[in-house]
């Protein structure tokens, strides 16, 4: 069967006032898989994945979104963006309105989705992810976990074809952690195309049909998860995962 590439991404390269930060980047993603990025701090990890949905602008290189390369100028972005959803490390939930209204805010105001329809589709979601019994309550007053999860809601009430996970779990207490891969599995077991930057490994090794290691700025290896964790053929992967494994 043909792999239906629907990301594919073409030399990409990034600098920071002079510094590569990444380093000709090519790779692609298909429908329907769950890819996980590792590597150590520094490698690039979230650069590469923010140059995904452009919130980094590459320094050079192609990045091809359903056969548009959307780092063409006078490319709408933004409608590229509403099919890439997006959780961030810290949530970036608006903590002066409920979770409802964080949820609804987007599908009305850019979808332009009525707003008895948003509620519904809201109030659905919250009932997958356990959080149901929140939907009035403040950020302000969830835990990490919770909050996380209203994130990864909000994210899919957009009806995204891929999601983009930026170390989901590192500002969660340990206790928090498996409640938000929780939702994250059942995501990948609905077909979910997600790509995980994660440092956890036992996430990336059971759930994620494929993982990069990213050392440098460079891709090192990508391959099958249970390839990469099993045989790893990179002195600077096997040296990485002796320490985190």
């Amino acid at each position: 069967m043909e792999r239906d590439e629907f990301l594919q991404i073409r030399g990409l390269c990034k600098s920071f006032h002079g510094t590569e930060v990444l380093k000709n980047i090519t790779t692609s993603f298909v429908r329907n898989e769950v890819v996980s990025i590792i590597g150590p701090s520094g490698g690039g990890k979230s650069t590469f994945l923010r140059c995904l949905n452009l919130l980094e602008t590459p320094t050079a290189g192609s990045v091809i979104f359903d056969g548009v390369d959307i780092c063409a100028k006078k490319k709408d972005i933004n409608l590229h963006r509403q099919k890439m959803g997006m959780v961030f490390q810290q949530f970036n939930l608006f903590n002066n309105v409920n979770v409802l209204h964080n949820l609804i805010d987007a599908p009305i105001r850019i979808k332009k989705t009525p707003r008895d329809q948003a509620l519904e589709k809201a109030v659905g979601l919250l009932e997958r992810v356990g959080m149901a019994e929140r939907a009035e309550s403040y950020p302000y007053e969830l835990s990490g976990g919770q909050k996380q999860r209203v994130a990864i809601v909000r994210a899919l009430m957009m009806d995204p074809e891929v999601m983009l996970f930026d170390e989901p779990t590192s500002a969660l207490d340990p206790e928090m952690i498996g409640e938000v891969l929780d939702v994250m599995k059942n995501l990948a077991e609905e077909g979910m195309t997600m790509i995980v930057v994660t440092h956890e490994m036992r996430f990336a090794r059971e759930v994620s049909s494929r993982t990069i290691f990213l050392d440098g700025g460079r891709i090192e290896e990508d391959k099958p998860s249970h390839e990469l964790f099993d045989h790893p053929e990179s002195p600077r992967l096997v040296s990485f995962l002796n320490k985190v494994l």
